[in-house]
């Protein structure tokens, strides 16, 4: 709080107390009162005036002071409401007030929020567990009636369950803490598994896979690991010409760092737009291209990772391909061993 705004916000009280000594004096001298009297009559009525706007001044800037301290301190600046002090002063007693009733609605209002956006969530997790049975079955009856439609059939099935895998885990995406262990992984288990599912996808593609140097242990998730291990190598398939395509799985190591390199050999992504692949929606110039594109994967990965503390970044050449890269901080427990 300013010396200066106060004065200029208390101008109309000086201007009060101006007349009202200027009135004083001409009525003192009206009835011949003598000149010292008056004197000493001004002098006090100034002084109690000035008493009062120092004791005002002083009571609102030591407490704008101490709010403004604890204001930047917080690094959840909606919480002030909660620790501020109540002044001592009218206007900041109805200003306090106010907060704390608008502080009160607005908690109320984020609450019903939240509850309606975690029965939202619940729905869509038994939504996806309840269309995992007809699916399932579908698959079944495809594989009791093998012909070249039922097969064309079971590719479309399973892209579906990819979609509705995608939609659990972007159900989960907000709090995935309460549904993850991290323990040992075998990289190179991790990233078989998810090739077998993607297997025929290969086959039918013609695509060559490479895999160098996964004999590497990492402290993590498995399940969300292979999940976002899945959304790299799909979009690898998506983008990576048949017959002539290869993806290439290897690992790097430094002191403090295991990373996991995915390249393949693809269209590439533009510099302009390598920056916001991971960006919720983005799908840039080859998702526009490819119809398939919904600009989620990456976007889940990028979320889960900042979950799961782990690093991803991209690099890519356009035409030349793209290369995903994980990074997983080497554990101490690795180190003890």
């Amino acid at each position: 709080m300013r010396t200066n705004e106060f004065i200029r916000e208390k101008l109309y009280l000086i201007m009060i107390s101006f007349l009202t000594s200027i009135i004083t004096i001409l009525f003192l001298y009206a009835i011949q009162v003598n000149g010292q009297v008056i004197l000493i009559i001004s002098l006090l009525q100034w002084g109690m005036v000035l008493a009062c706007l120092i004791i005002e001044y002083l009571r609102r800037s030591t407490y704008y002071h101490r709010l403004e301290q604890t204001l930047d301190g917080l690094d959840q600046k909606y919480l002030l409401t909660e620790i501020i002090d109540e002044p001592l002063f009218m206007d900041g007693k109805i200003l306090y007030e106010t907060l704390r009733i608008v502080d009160k609605s607005m908690a109320d209002n984020v609450n019903r929020y939240r509850i309606s956006q975690n029965e939202y969530k619940d729905y869509i997790e038994m939504w996806v567990h309840e269309i995992k049975t007809p699916l399932a079955a579908s698959k079944l009856i495809i594989s009791n009636n093998p012909s070249e439609v039922t097969l064309s059939l079971q590719e479309e099935i399973e892209k579906v369950e990819g979609f509705v895998e995608q939609a659990l885990f972007y159900a989960r995406s907000t709090n995935p803490e309460k549904d993850y262990i991290i323990k040992e992984l075998s990289l190179q288990e991790c990233v078989s598994k998810v090739i077998r599912k993607h297997s025929k996808s290969f086959i039918y593609q013609k695509i060559k896979i490479q895999l160098d140097d996964l004999e590497l242990s990492v402290y993590s998730d498995s399940k969300w690991l292979e999940f976002i291990l899945d959304q790299i190598i799909s979009n690898a398939l998506k983008y990576t010409p048949k017959e002539v395509g290869t993806i290439h799985i290897w690992t790097t190591s430094t002191d403090n760092m295991i990373s996991l390199h995915i390249q393949d050999n693809g269209s590439g992504i533009s510099s302009s737009e390598l920056g916001r692949i991971f960006e919720k929606g983005f799908t840039g110039t080859n998702g526009r291209l490819n119809e398939k594109a919904t600009g989620m994967g990456l976007y889940l990965c990028k979320t889960l990772c900042n979950k799961l503390y782990l690093g991803i970044r991209a690099e890519s050449v356009q035409g030349q391909g793209t290369t995903i890269i994980l990074d997983f901080p080497i554990s101490k427990l690795m180190l003890l061993k």
